[in-house]
């Protein structure tokens, strides 16, 4: 009843309306369904329905509210009106509102107004926003400050912070989030400001990022590319560094290069491949053939399983162990080991369409790439490594194209020895399907 309660409200344009919505929303028993539902419904009325919620001392109390408040948000920075945002900013400054939920108001806001091309410096750039709301945001980003640098705090309240100072303007950004790369930080908060950094228009980003690398752990470097791959200034700093040695060409991953090497910028592309080109044989029928004796080998499940995690788990999942973005494993129990040293080496012969890798570009010039994880009449979400996802508007696409390549890279025998590659084989041959949860007996 209250499913389609929610979608029938939407359908009226009576402020009454949103207050019924307002009243579905505060109900803590609602399911998944109902809440996509109220979402669904909320229209152009959303910063309407946040205010009121945030408004209200129980609400925000309770488990859901949130996940709630984050959707909503997304919704009103998404919408290119100015008002309903600014509205939204300045009741999440209100000094009334406890602190951990301004900082959840703002992230989410943040977000949805990245996804097209906008963000919160910008916004209140604006002629018509009064010095007292600039003043509010820049005294919940300075206390942002103060707790992500307090290690008293807990690791989870520290990231939270951090991830709010993506949206704070360049110079109070990269004038704290730096800190936080150094080795004797927390790794987890090391990446946290990498990626934060990262949301920062400016290319000044690049050389930021790439100054300590010499410093970072693997997972940081991941992020750090991952962090430049968004730009073609940035990128084109990435390759300098490579070009100089700064970093090494072994440092970056397999599947960074071929991104690199089939980017929609066409500069980029060149010089990515003269840079990596040359270490991967192009004729894959021919590495095929050069390694058919990996099928003589004795294959031994520990060691694949740990070839696996290190150099598999980015896109396949198995167990608790990966990330699940390249198809389901146990979907290839019916195939040979023939078969499988076929779709390790040359991923580009059967690859399934769907896991095929796109580019975006968006009207400000970022690129994103990642394999279609889902479409809506407004929006398109790609999935990549680590199963982070990047939702951008259609309107703030200018460009979208397919590489014609698998997400998976060429190249691995570059990466792992014949045994480590009987291993691995042997690994995804012993994975056994889940079984489904037996019925309870009365």
């Amino acid at each position: 009843m209250r499913f389609q309660l929610a979608f029938s409200l939407g359908e009226s344009t009576d402020p009454q309306a949103i207050a019924g919505i307002g009243r579905l929303a505060r109900e803590a028993k609602n399911s998944r369904e109902v809440q996509t539902a109220l979402l669904s419904s909320v229209g152009q009325s959303a910063d309407h329905l946040i205010t009121s919620l945030l408004g209200d001392g129980t609400f925000v109390r309770q488990a859901q509210a949130a996940s709630m408040i984050t959707q909503l948000a997304l919704i009103v920075g998404a919408n290119p009106k100015p008002g309903p945002s600014l509205r939204l900013l300045a009741a999440a400054t209100a000094s009334e509102l406890p602190l951990p939920m301004r900082q959840i108001v703002l992230k989410g806001l943040g977000q949805g107004l990245a996804r097209r091309g906008a963000s919160i410096p910008g916004l209140l750039a604006g002629r018509t926003v009064s010095d007292r709301l600039r003043e509010r945001v820049a005294e919940l980003f300075s206390h942002a400050t103060e707790l992500a640098g307090d290690a008293q705090q807990s690791i989870g309240d520290r990231e939270l912070a951090l991830r709010l100072l993506a949206f704070a303007d360049f110079k109070t950004a990269t004038d704290h989030l730096p800190e936080f790369l150094a080795p004797q930080v927390p790794q987890s908060l090391q990446r946290v400001a990498v990626v934060a950094l990262a949301q920062q228009d400016s290319d000044e980003v690049a050389a930021i990022l790439l100054a300590g690398w010499r410093t970072y752990s693997p997972q940081v470097r991941r992020e750090v590319v991952d962090a430049v791959m968004s730009k073609p200034a940035r990128i084109h700093s990435l390759l300098a560094a490579v070009e100089s040695n700064s970093v090494k060409r072994g440092d970056l991953e397999r599947d960074k290069k071929q991104l690199l090497m089939n980017h929609a910028n066409a500069q980029v592309r060149a010089r990515s491949r003269a840079l990596f080109g040359s270490e991967v044989n192009s004729d894959r029928g021919k590495v095929v053939a050069a390694y058919q004796d990996i099928l003589e080998l004795d294959g031994e499940i520990a060691r694949g399983r740990s070839v696996f995690t290190k150099k598999c788990s980015v896109c396949h999942q198995v167990g608790e162990v990966g990330h699940q973005v390249a198809p389901n494993l146990t979907s290839v129990q019916n195939k040979s080991p023939a078969d499988l040293l076929i779709a390790i080496l040359d991923p580009n012969r059967e690859a399934q369409p769907n896991f095929n890798v796109y580019n975006v570009v968006t009207r400000q010039g970022r690129t994103f790439s990642g394999i279609i994880a889902s479409e809506s009449a407004n929006s398109i979400t790609l999935r990549r490594a680590e199963a982070k996802q990047d939702v951008i508007l259609r309107s703030n696409i200018d460009e979208l194209t397919s590489t014609g390549v698998s997400l998976m890279p060429e190249g691995l025998e570059k990466d792992l020895t014949r045994q480590e590659l009987a291993d691995v084989i042997r690994f995804i041959k012993s994975i056994q399907p889940k079984s489904p949860p037996r019925e309870a007996t009365q």
